[in-house]
């Protein structure tokens, strides 16, 4: 019993501060931020405030910027890239805007991964996974130092002096004279055959007739 009545009452105390709020917020401020319309979250009814209160005309910007911030830590990215847009727009540029649209960015493509995933059913086509992997390489070379695995240079080498030898005297090497014999080779020619005699040799028998 006690533990409902602690939920409730932790519930009209959010309520109440949401209304408390929202009271603050004037139909003029809304008027001139309509992008705040209809927002409930206490935080960016208060950064609002602090925008559309003229004590802080100097400081509007740096208001917004916060405004962004809480737009996508709440999750309207599309609100929060639409006011990271607006200041751009205006020349305001600033580390923190350039994060508020990268994170609401990220978080838009996720929501898109998981429509076509679980929704839909079906695989990115060619076009976008390509997209994706040039993304994924673009972030990898972004990455944080502190992520960033870090090589242990290796020890400086020492210094030693070399010792220097003393050459000793080249040793002569005895050259043999090569001889070549010639050999003279002699052929013996058989004397020449009887021109008359045909047949390989063969005497006729009526050689004597």
């Amino acid at each position: 019993m006690k533990k409902g009545i602690l939920i409730t009452s932790f519930l009209l105390t959010s309520l109440f501060g949401a209304t408390a709020h929202a009271s603050e917020l004037k139909k003029s401020c809304v008027k001139d931020n309509p992008i705040v319309a209809g927002e409930t979250d206490p935080t960016l009814l208060g950064i609002f405030a602090q925008v559309c209160d003229k004590k802080n005309s100097s400081n509007k910007n740096a208001y917004l910027v916060q405004a962004a911030q809480q737009f996508q830590k709440i999750g309207r990215n599309l609100k929060a890239l639409q006011l990271v847009n607006q200041l751009n727009t205006q020349g305001f540029n600033h580390s923190s805007l350039t994060d508020v649209k990268f994170l609401a960015s990220v978080a838009i493509a996720n929501q898109a991964v998981n429509q076509i995933r679980n929704q839909e059913v079906r695989y990115l086509n060619e076009e976008s996974y390509a997209a994706v992997t040039k993304l994924t390489d673009v972030v990898k070379n972004a990455r944080p130092l502190s992520v960033i695995d870090v090589k242990e240079e290796p020890p400086a080498r020492q210094y030693v002096p070399k010792t220097v030898k003393q050459k000793q005297p080249a040793k002569t090497k005895n050259t043999k004279s090569n001889t070549t014999t010639t050999k003279t080779t002699t052929t013996t020619k058989s004397p020449a055959s009887n021109s008359g005699n045909t047949g390989g040799g063969r005497v006729s028998p009526f050689g004597g007739l």
